[in-house]
């Protein structure tokens, strides 16, 4: 089945803007705001080579604007409101849109950079002019910025990623925070697709990975937090993240060659179908078991993208298990 084409990105015209843009879309921020914005300003490059930017979407009149000029009293910040909501992926479009730079960095306002961040980006696409994107590694912190976990290494050295197209296609493997990409990368291929929630950003990455060399940074210099009230938390607990798993792992598929195209769809749809799984044997140990039940519902969902002769008979089992516990805890409640 063909998708819509994504949004395009309007080439920008006038006068050379400068090497980065860092847009900072927001949504009814609180005051982890300050923090991103704080990590960006203190490694700031002058106001001619780096463009700092807050991309309001139709937040409460006011509380951006006042929030902003708290933190930065002296004007340095850029604040480009929205009276209508465009919501995830119209916000992040627009801030590309707005972009002046070369490099376009989107740091959400719950996220943060450490020392150096900038500092590496410049220098892999100094190193690599034809790179399509660099990112680095990435620490996960709770909402009060105690450390989870560091994300996986790609690779041990900086440098360009060699057989990475397969690696990003079979799952999501980056955080968006600890990503630069081109901004003429963004107007080749075009903005973040607006019918994706949470696989949106995933979906871009693949998109790059299928054109354009990318480039990694083993060292962790970006922060992405972990809370219950982030988008991600609520798109699992409304059990719209599966569905939305599914339509990327499609559209994902339409950007891959043909000779990677079938073990990279069964790849990713082996993944999926066992974080499923997971998630929802995590919640039946939590009790929350109308929650799992609604996770496990959506597993077909995903698995039916594979042939029948693909699938995995102990995923199968796993899930017939889980059913019947499900249904026990389910009835264990009503009584």
């Amino acid at each position: 089945m063909p998708f819509n084409a994504p949004p395009p990105i309007p080439p920008r015209h006038g006068p050379p803007g400068p090497r980065f843009s860092v847009m900072l879309p927001t949504y009814e921020p609180d005051d982890k705001l300050a923090r991103a914005l704080e990590s960006v300003l203190s490694q700031a490059l002058p106001a001619d080579e780096m463009q700092i930017t807050v991309v309001d979407d139709g937040s409460q009149a006011g509380a951006v604007r006042e929030l902003v000029e708290a933190i930065d009293p002296a004007g340095r910040v850029e604040l480009a409101e929205q009276p209508r909501r465009l919501g995830l992926g119209g916000n992040w479009n627009r801030a590309i849109g707005l972009a002046r730079g070369e490099l376009v960095h989107l740091l959400h306002q719950d996220d943060y950079v450490l020392p150096g961040f900038y500092e590496r980006m410049e220098r892999a696409f100094r190193k690599q002019p034809s790179l399509g994107m660099a990112f680095c590694r990435t620490r996960l912190v709770d909402a009060a910025d105690r450390p989870i976990r560091t994300t996986s290494r790609q690779q041990w050295t900086s440098g360009v990623l060699a057989n990475w197209l397969p690696r990003i296609a079979e799952r999501q493997r980056i955080q968006t925070p600890s990503v630069v990409v081109a901004r003429r990368t963004y107007e080749a291929l075009g903005g973040f697709r607006t019918d994706l929630q949470l696989a949106l950003d995933w979906e871009m990455w693949v998109r790059i990975a299928a054109r354009f060399p990318v480039w990694y940074e083993p060292r962790p210099l970006a922060a992405y937090r972990r809370h219950a009230d982030n988008e991600t938390s609520r798109l699992l607990a409304s059990g719209a993240a599966w569905p939305d798993l599914a339509r990327a792992i499609r559209i994902n598929a339409e950007s891959l060659p043909e000779e990677i195209r079938g073990a990279s769809l069964s790849a990713s749809v082996r993944w999926y179908v066992a974080s499923a799984i997971r998630t929802a044997e995590r919640e039946i140990r939590e009790g929350g078991f109308a929650q799992a039940s609604l996770t496990l519902g959506h597993v077909p969902e995903i698995l039916g993208l594979l042939d029948e002769q693909l699938r995995s008979l102990s995923l199968t089992r796993r899930l017939l298990l889980l059913h019947t516990q499900v249904g026990r805890g389910l009835r264990r409640d009503v009584a």
